[in-house]
């Protein structure tokens, strides 16, 4: 723990420009609604996303960090989140602020299964190698 929690700060920050550079108009339309990065993303790189997901995804999910060999929860958790949340677009592109916030707050993430995570994980791995450093 850090006061100000700089590392989550910097990890919304990349999120942020990381989805800016694979989809401008998605996040256009947040910036437009006056949705801001943090307002929903330092819940999901606090927690991991254990607060969007079931114990036995979050297990398979925080595996597939520990088997990163470049800082799983550091870098690859950032591309997950990108995933995750370009994986919404259809549902995002239209929505107004509120409905927009509560959509990421809680989004239907009940029903996946192990291949929903392994889809995730592979777009995850997909965008980190073609955006990341």
């Amino acid at each position: 723990y850090t006061f100000n929690q700089s590392g989550i700060h910097r990890q919304v920050a990349l999120l942020y420009q990381i989805c800016k550079r694979i989809d401008p108009s998605l996040v256009g339309h947040l910036d437009a609604q006056g949705l801001q990065f943090l307002q929903f993303a330092f819940r999901w790189m606090n927690c991991l996303l254990l607060r969007e997901f079931k114990l036995p995804i979050i297990l398979r999910l925080w595996d597939a960090f520990l088997a990163e060999p470049d800082g799983g929860f550091k870098e690859f958790h950032v591309f997950v989140c990108a995933a995750f949340l370009l994986k919404w677009r259809r549902d995002l592109i239209g929505k107004d602020f509120q409905d927009l916030m509560m959509f990421l707050q809680s989004p239907p993430t009940g029903s996946w299964t192990d291949r929903d995570v392994e889809m995730l994980t592979a777009e995850a791995f997909v965008l980190k190698n073609l955006w990341g450093k």
